[in-house]
């Protein structure tokens, strides 16, 4: 026996230095086999989407993904790259008076949503996020672009009394070189995947992006201090313009529901509150949202479901997609460690009426049939032949493509740091029993060297 680990504690050596390259290396599958959510809730195998991703932006850490690279249609989660492109702007100001030009009043849909806004109506770059970010209003989304983009109103060449002599389409070539800045923005954040046709999200040929694109963009945004106090408001109201000179002109609410009802009406064991990020829906896109959290511990987490829906016909259509997104969440607190806690018990909210999509496409009339209703509570239809197949999430990967993996649990140790642990007390033992094999060997020698020999 002695013999055996003599000959053999070279290759024992080579085979534990192979395990150690291989866990350090490797991505974990973490099975969250003891999760216990709160009864009623979807769980994650309940989830039907396109594409969906859990990132802990803490740590830097993809917990949970489906399709995350895959392009799609992506709808006004287009608008955190358009905040975020008017933001890295060097004339950047929120006290900034923008100018609304007639292209950015006209939609083909009636229905799209919006701030009302009228061609001459000059208004803050404060006001145009809030309207951006909190509604969704694709008429802000125009106004912005146009602004900052180099050929019209606010950052243009021409002073502000000189507004009025713009050439015709001004604006719409503004809007143009600020959606190229859009996509070169993009590339400069990590994104891999994206390239968008205009700054609203309506649906177009070469307009897509990916659930991992999307998150490393909702990250920039949730790291910048301006838009990231946007995207947590529940509501906003506009100050008085030109066109509108009184108070109260537009009172606005949050098309994402996580952060209107917040986390005792989620029934959260895990987030502690809701800081994002943003809504979408149009045809070919389907539902879909990016919902922010930040755990009792401090972690941040972001998830992004993209065509996302959960089979329950008769739920209240205004929470539809933040259903799946807060149990993405709860899981991904879950896997990263998190504490937990109890939810404050308390008299649910009253739901608000209906209100309009949030976009449609800006030139042809909506479908008819209605097969995904939108995350906002519309009810504008959505065609069964544009939106994509909802997908099972039954290849759901429960693993870390390729960034850091030191996630920070509630009491410091998190479950990679317990696997090295572990793994790393295995090989001490490993080498004791090497060590003392060779001891008892080598003695073994010098004390019968004869019987060595014949050996």
């Amino acid at each position: 026996m002695i013999m055996t680990i003599k000959k053999h504690s070279k290759y024992l050596a080579v085979l534990l230095l192979f395990l150690v390259a291989v866990l350090l290396l490797s991505p974990v599958k973490v099975l969250a086999e003891g999760f216990e959510d709160v009864p009623g809730w979807p769980a994650i195998e309940d989830i039907r989407a396109s594409a969906y991703s859990v990132y802990n932006a803490t740590t830097e850490e993809f917990l949970l993904e489906h399709n995350m690279h895959t392009p799609l249609w992506n709808a006004s989660t287009t608008k955190i790259l358009t905040a975020l492109t008017a933001v890295h702007h060097e004339k950047f100001d929120l006290d900034a008076k923008l100018l609304v030009s007639e292209a950015a009043t006209y939609f083909g849909d009636p229905q799209s949503s919006r701030l009302n806004l009228k061609a001459g109506e000059l208004i803050t770059t404060r006001d145009v996020l809030g309207g951006l970010m909190v509604h969704s209003a694709n008429d802000c989304a125009y106004v912005l672009a146009e602004n900052y983009g180099g050929l019209y109103g606010y950052t243009s060449d021409l002073p502000p009394e000189s507004w009025g002599d713009f050439a015709e389409d001004a604006a719409v070539r503004s809007r143009e070189a600020f959606v190229n800045e859009m996509n070169w923005l993009a590339k400069n954040l990590g994104a891999k995947n994206t390239h968008f046709d205009n700054p609203c999200g309506w649906d177009g040929e070469t307009h897509q992006t990916t659930a991992y694109d999307l998150t490393i963009m909702s990250k920039a945004l949730l790291e910048n201090e301006v838009l990231a106090g946007f995207a947590s408001l529940a509501h906003y109201m506009p100050e008085p313009t030109n066109k509108h000179p009184y108070a109260g002109w537009s009172m606005l609410s949050n098309t994402n529901s996580l952060v209107v009802y917040g986390t005792n009406f989620f029934q959260s064991h895990y987030i502690s509150r809701y800081n994002g990020v943003k809504t979408g829906t149009t045809p070919l896109a389907g539902n879909c949202l990016i919902g922010g959290g930040l755990t009792h511990d401090g972690q941040q987490l972001i998830a992004v479901i993209l065509g996302g829906s959960v089979p329950r016909a008769d739920d209240n259509s205004y929470v539809r997609m933040a259903v799946p997104v807060r149990t993405l969440l709860e899981y991904g607190a879950y896997l990263s460690g998190a504490s937990s806690r109890p939810y404050q018990e308390g008299p649910l909210p009253t739901f608000p009426p209906f209100i309009l999509s949030e976009e449609t496409d800006p030139t042809t009339a909506s479908p008819v049939e209605v097969t995904l209703p939108p995350e906002d509570g519309s009810t504008d239809p959505v065609s069964s032949a544009e939106a994509p197949a909802p997908e099972n999430s039954s290849t759901t990967n429960i693993a870390k493509p390729g960034a850091q993996e030191n996630t920070t649990g509630a009491g410091g140790i998190t479950q990679r740091e317990k696997l090295v642990i572990a793994f790393s007390a295995l090989i001490v033992v490993c080498v004791i029993a090497i060590a003392t094999g060779n001891y008892i060997y080598n003695r073994k020698v010098r004390t019968n060297p004869t019987q060595n020999d014949e050996i």
